[in-house]
């Protein structure tokens, strides 16, 4: 069999010059051609060409979730879990880096930025290298359920691609490259040009805002800032609902030293009310910028001229970014990043930009890591993270953290403040006949289930539990959708089925939504119901938010996660391979609650989870952040500040509960 990544007519007339093509088409007949991807055009002439003669042309069939490896892990999983990290270790012993390296690249966090950078993007991205080996292991899957021993796979010609053939070679995959003809200049291409010149950026992104920037020097902010990168849940109501602020809200860090991004002219004025400042998107660039680090550059080698390429992209990226952010914060005093976001490197050349200006950079543990991600490593001044366990998840992805902060599960303060409206929940179900009720937690999809685990696994996480709400007059449903926006449409028929279940008045979906996410936390479902399930072992953040406060939570596991910490829970009690040994487990506790102990109890790892559980978390957060604020504003030096706060925060809450780079070690890369 020959596969093909894209099939169009320059890559096939390319490959008749490649000798083994060329004697399976003639020779082996019929000759089974398989694409991932096609032009109409290709597949109308010269597919229909292909198989009239015998060698028969279709798309390649297959669903992300299909896809697995030997231990019953989705490889869309393990990708980052294990493969990144081990190309992005070749990829920087390689000779291309080696000759390719500047002495430039040992500023601030260059070389990490790169680093990161060289493996960053996910399998939605074409070009990214997660794409090329989750289609080399589609190969290898599709020749394992066709009983093939090897194959010929023709893919776009990638920088570093021996690497890529290497890794091929394990699962016999004759990996053949093609030069991609691009035959018109695409928008990407426009962007990296314009990346390059930080005056025509920020020209076009405030044009592009409809920004106007009267004066681009210094303006008079009468206090510290610290910026929040947030998620878009502008809420200033402590009600326990999602909030950009819920740090502040409990605490007592004043939020006339918050500075934040407005989307619109509704926000701005709801953020006006509560004292926090905000400016419009755009580029905040100083007229008369100038750099206090020198441009990094790359060695440029015309043998590694590919590989020389991506690296000089990165590094435009790296220094546009910088430039903006230093800018951006000098004009209005911010001394503190703080944001959630570690997926990209991004986050390093900003962390670069506050140091510029003597600032700290800090990101927060939005979500919970059950194992090492290469996409979740970060290098930052300080890192507010659950646990220990957290902690050593930072030290095997190779996190470059100076302060450790343990502070619990950051959103634990909000079951306090949700309590009556579960109640209320919860009464309205019992109401309509529900005597025990059920709270499921989803995840969201997208169209080409290639790429993701798509709409049907989705769809699963509301069949199952439906059927039985229909099914069984007693029994009732909250679902808590992660991306409510949507939810019906990407349900398809299974919506008939939820809104048969909501004309019952036993089951109730939130949907309010902030810009991204609705709007409810995970725990406001949780507290009207006696049992949660999440039904995505590989995240679980919702899920540990309901076993924090005791409540039954259920795991399943349906994309195979082996190396998460989750499968120290019991397996047949708390963990659950598929919805209907899941339905089966609960309607039996339902029946003879007696008959289950430690059904749903995470007794056992919940320590190690979160070491507090005392609900101050946020304002554990809140507090080091204002003792940062304040040090600035006593005119402390960076270094003195964080240090000082460290110290301060282990008096209050224990020794080790900071944790210094110094005693950190990295992964090897």
């Amino acid at each position: 069999m020959v596969y093909f990544e894209n099939f169009n007519f320059p890559t096939f007339i390319s490959c008749l010059l490649n000798r083994n093509f060329v004697n399976q088409l003639f020779l082996k007949r019929p000759l089974f051609i398989y694409y991932f991807d096609a032009t109409p055009f290709a597949k109308r002439f010269l597919g229909f060409f292909l198989t009239v003669s015998g060698n028969p042309v279709s798309q390649l069939d297959f669903e992300m979730r299909e896809v697995r490896d030997k231990n019953g892990e989705l490889v869309r999983t393990r990708i980052p879990r294990v493969d990144l990290f081990e190309i992005q270790k070749k990829m920087i012993n390689s000779e291309a880096y080696k000759a390719l390296y500047h002495d430039s690249w040992k500023q601030g966090r260059i070389a990490d930025y790169i680093n990161k950078g060289l493996v960053d993007e996910g399998i939605m991205n074409p070009v990214s290298v997660s794409r090329v080996l989750f289609i080399i292991e589609v190969v290898y899957w599709h020749m394992q359920k066709n009983k093939l021993q090897e194959s010929l796979f023709i893919i776009n010609k990638r920088p570093w691609f021996e690497l890529y053939k290497e890794f091929a070679v394990r699962y016999r995959i004759n990996l053949q490259a093609v030069i991609d003809v691009k035959l018109k200049f695409s928008l990407s291409d426009m962007h990296k040009i314009v990346r390059k010149f930080p005056k025509l950026y920020a020209l076009i992104r405030n044009f592009k805002y409809n920004k106007t920037i009267k004066n681009n020097s210094f303006v008079d902010v009468p206090c510290t800032k610290l910026y929040v990168e947030g998620r878009g849940d502008v809420n200033f109501s402590n009600d326990g609902e999602h909030s950009d602020f819920f740090w502040q809200l409990n605490s007592n860090f004043s939020a006339k030293n918050i500075l934040y991004k407005h989307h619109s002219n509704t926000e701005k004025k709801y953020l006006e009310q509560h004292g926090v400042l905000s400016v419009g998107e755009g580029a905040e660039l100083e007229a008369g910028y100038k750099r206090n680090y020198k441009k990094p550059e790359v060695n440029y080698v015309r043998k590694y001229k590919a590989e020389a390429k991506v690296i000089q992209e990165l590094l435009d990226s790296y220094d546009l970014e910088r430039i903006v952010w230093s800018s951006f914060f000098k004009k209005y005093n911010v001394r503190v990043f703080f944001s959630w976001y570690k997926y990209t490197n991004h986050h390093m050349a900003i962390s670069d930009a506050i140091d510029d200006n003597d600032g700290i950079s800090v990101i927060w543990q939005m979500a919970f890591d059950g194992f090492e991600t290469a996409e979740s490593m970060m290098n930052v001044d300080v890192a507010f993270i659950n646990s220990v366990f957290s902690y050593e998840i930072e030290k095997r992805q190779a996190s470059k953290i100076k302060y450790n902060v343990i502070t619990g599960y950051p959103k634990d303060y909000v079951s306090v403040l949700l309590q009556e409206r579960a109640k209320d929940l919860r009464k309205k179900l019992q109401a309509n006949g529900a005597e025990k009720i059920v709270f499921v937690i989803d995840e969201n999809s997208i169209d080409d289930s290639r790429w993701h685990t798509g709409h049907e696994l989705q769809q699963e996480n509301y069949s199952f539990i439906l059927e039985e709400v229909l099914a069984n007059p007693w029994l009732g449903v909250v679902f808590k959708p992660k991306a409510a926006k949507t939810l019906r449409q990407r349900l398809g028929r299974v919506a008939e089925l939820l809104a048969k279940a909501e004309k019952t008045g036993r089951c109730f979906v939130y949907e309010v939504s902030s810009r991204h996410t609705t709007s409810a936390p995970p725990i406001l479902a949780g507290l009207s119901a006696d049992v949660c399930i999440h039904g995505h072992f590989c995240s679980g953040t919702a899920a540990l938010e309901c076993a924090l406060e005791g409540l039954p939570t259920l795991l399943v596991d349906r994309e195979g996660t082996p190396e998460s910490k989750l499968n120290e829970l019991s397996q047949g009690k708390v963990v659950f391979k598929d919805w209907p040994t899941t339905i089966k487990a609960v309607m039996e506790y339902f029946n003879s609650p007696e008959r289950s102990p430690g059904f749903g109890d995470w007794s056992s790892i919940i320590g190690d989870l979160d070491p507090f559980r005392d609900g101050k978390a946020a304002c554990r957060m809140g507090t080091y952040l204002n003792w940062l604020i304040q040090g600035y504003e006593q005119g402390i030096d960076k270094s003195t500040i964080m240090e000082t706060v460290a110290e301060k925060y282990r008096k209050q809450w224990g020794q080790d509960k900071v944790i210094n780079n110094n005693k950190l070690i990295y992964r090897e890369i």
